[in-house]
């Protein structure tokens, strides 16, 4: 796949979010004593009524765990918080996610250990770590320089984690409100570069029978250099066709096959999602929901708009068009139709 200009350095966007010192001042009430057994108790079944009292839901800055030296917490979701930190050993910066479902799990103190907070929840902490791992081991089979890339699997504190790379950068998002908030815009080449180096990675993962699902500009991390790189396969699927319930649908960007407006879900529902958050990148707005969109478009076509078209290429222009088209039949099938497009 051709590579094009290089897209243009990126700043780096800092981390923000480190842990107030009241947190700190709470978990250091919970050390031992001089001269205390140090050993940490698994508080499944607390043995003093302290016990019971929930911990922060983030470790702390500066804890080891498994030989990683945690720096801050960067993100917190619904099933999983992440972490920068350093590998000791190796001596270089990494992410690690952890699971936790907040909804149902919590920490106690005078512990880290993840624990249920209602028994009747264990089915369901069941199904969430059974898709973290699942998310953790499709990571590991992907080997493409614009996918994120897993190092390590590891348990801790009643809960499971996985080490990924650390992408210098910021997120794609990120570098568009930049660009609104300076009235600027990318260039062609930049657009370009962007556009076949990411299709380059879906193209990868189809061949992979593999859908990501959930493209946004928060899932797209640019490194300094111009790299872009997909994150976040939580949602990710290894099957075409007709997957059923428990497909995540992330408004404005889901294609609405994917948000229950009818059609199987393929290569075709990825090609949307870019598309959406091209769409994004260009105008400062995502579509409307694609269920709102089967039923009324009101997306103004990119190539029709005069302000894009005399900044950009028209047929580049039409051909994220097409990728956006609410029907499954008006959009591209596959990954290799858009790049020949792109080729002219």
């Amino acid at each position: 796949m051709p590579d094009s200009s290089p897209v243009r350095p990126i700043s780096q966007s800092p981390v923000q979010g480190d842990f107030m010192d009241d947190i700190l001042q709470r978990l250091a009430q919970q050390a031992p004593a001089a001269g205390e057994d140090a050993e940490l108790t698994d508080l499944s079944e607390p043995t003093e009524m302290s016990d019971l009292c929930p911990a922060p839901k983030e470790l702390p800055p500066d804890h080891l765990l498994n030989g990683y030296r945690l720096r801050r917490c960067v993100g917190s979701g619904g099933f999983g918080v992440t972490y920068l930190a350093d590998d000791e050993l190796l001596g270089r910066r990494v992410v690690i996610k952890e699971h936790f479902p907040h909804n149902i799990c919590e920490r106690r103190c005078g512990t880290l250990n993840v624990v249920l907070q209602d028994p009747s929840a264990a089915s369901t902490l069941d199904w969430a770590r059974e898709n973290f791992l699942r998310e953790a081991h499709l990571l590991s089979t992907l080997d493409h320089h614009n996918i994120v890339k897993i190092f390590t699997f590891f348990e801790a504190h009643n809960t499971s984690y996985y080490v990924t790379e650390y992408v210098d950068g910021q997120s794609l998002g990120d570098f568009a409100q930049a660009h609104y908030r300076h009235q600027t815009r990318i260039t062609q080449d930049e657009l370009y570069g962007l556009m076949v180096r990411v299709l380059d990675a879906l193209d990868y993962l189809h061949s992979q029978r593999i859908l990501h699902l959930d493209i946004k500009p928060d899932n797209i991390l640019l490194t300094r250099s111009g790299r872009p790189v997909l994150i976040d396969f939580g949602a990710a699927h290894e099957c075409f066709g007709d997957i059923g319930g428990g497909v995540v649908e992330t408004v404005g960007y889901s294609p609405p096959e994917q948000g229950g407006g009818g059609g199987e879900l393929g290569p075709w529902s990825d090609i949307y999602a870019f598309g959406a958050t091209l769409c994004y990148l260009l105008t400062g707005r995502s579509p409307d929901s694609g269920r709102q969109r089967m039923l009324y478009d009101s997306l103004e076509p990119l190539a029709s708009s005069a302000a894009l078209s005399s900044y950009y290429n028209r047929e580049l222009l039409a051909s994220i068009d097409r990728a956006l088209s609410p029907s499954i039949e008006g959009r591209y099938r596959s990954v290799g139709e858009w790049m020949a497009d792109l080729r002219g």
